[in-house]
């Protein structure tokens, strides 16, 4: 089979592989899309501690395929269950991942397909049922934050995951505010429930620019008292700079959002099947597997999702 692997950063290859075996409790799926995602850009271009541990990884994490002649989606990870993180309900510390969803075949471990492998409904797309990963993760991203209703929320980045946590703030009854992003992607901020501002003195910001200027801005933007939720991750070398007197003084929180749960995967595929926002939209561009090397090292300007069709 064909299969996308990640060398080195900056060097993907599609190769000929062998077929995944599946194991014990594991199960094998024919993937029908896949989707291109940021985390995805950045473990192309730096690596990744927790998706590329060995190298040559297998690469992509966002799919839809079919088992069994039915559809189905799977999260990338499943919590263990036993470590000290699930005991307090918090993130697990021992998660499983998977990886190789660019690729004609992909084996789901027997972790993940009992507890993150959910069929899909009949009538929702493939493209936009392998969204439920990233959508998942902004559903516990807003749940981290404790939107009450009515509160001011402020999103820096108006990128895919920008716009699905603008749905998601709207959906829990904040007034989600798109900050910055190319003005094309401003466009789009309405269709998910946003208006466009500049966040100054918000009840909420959502850092979801991936960048250390983008933590400062998050840090300075919001109001004295107020949440800020980290959810765009860094490098391990990065060491932004934080206003300390503001969060000593103003007593701001500062909360990190990192992944998903078993409930924001079910949620997220419901919320996908409700088609209460424009979820297609997301999705600019078509590739196969043979040409997703070039678009990951020249993506487009106009790139949000590509799907890469087996």
């Amino acid at each position: 089979m064909r299969a996308a692997l990640l060398h080195a950063p900056g060097d993907l290859r599609v190769e000929d592989v062998p077929r995944p075996e599946p194991g014990p409790g594991d199960v094998l799926v024919q993937v029908e899309v896949a989707l291109t995602d940021g985390t995805d850009l950045k473990t192309f271009r730096r690596g990744h501690p927790l998706l590329a541990q060995r190298l040559p990884a297998p690469f992509g994490h966002e799919f839809c395929g079919i088992v069994d002649g039915r559809r189905v989606v799977a999260a990338n990870s499943a919590p263990c269950g036993a470590c000290a993180g699930c005991a307090r309900g918090e993130q697990c510390l021992e998660l499983e991942f998977l990886g190789g969803a660019y690729g004609e075949w992909l084996v789901v471990p027997a972790r993940i397909a009992e507890t993150n492998l959910l069929l899909v409904p009949r009538d929702l797309a493939p493209e936009v049922a392998a969204m439920v990963e990233p959508l998942a993760c902004c559903l516990r991203g807003v749940e981290r934050s404790g939107i009450a209703g009515g509160e001011r929320v402020a999103i820096l980045g108006a990128g895919p995951i920008g716009l699905m946590l603008a749905a998601c703030v709207a959906d829990a009854g904040g007034r989600p505010e798109i900050v910055g992003g190319r003005p094309e992607r401003q466009e789009l901020a309405r269709g998910f429930g946003a208006d466009v501002g500049i966040g100054e003195r918000a009840d909420v910001v959502i850092e979801a620019a991936g960048g250390e200027e983008a933590w400062v801005d998050a840090v300075r933007l919001v109001r004295p008292g107020g949440v800020v939720v980290l959810f765009g991750g860094l490098g391990r070398e990065a060491r932004p700079p934080v206003d300390a007197y503001r969060l000593h003084y103003e007593e701001l929180t500062l909360r990190g959002s990192f992944h998903h749960t078993p409930s924001t995967v079910r949620a997220a595929l419901g919320f996908l099947a409700s088609g209460a926002y424009p979820w297609e939209t997301l999705i600019t561009h078509r590739v196969t597997l043979e040409q997703l090397p070039g678009l990951f090292a020249d993506p487009p300007r106009d790139l949000l999702k590509a799907a890469v069709v087996m």
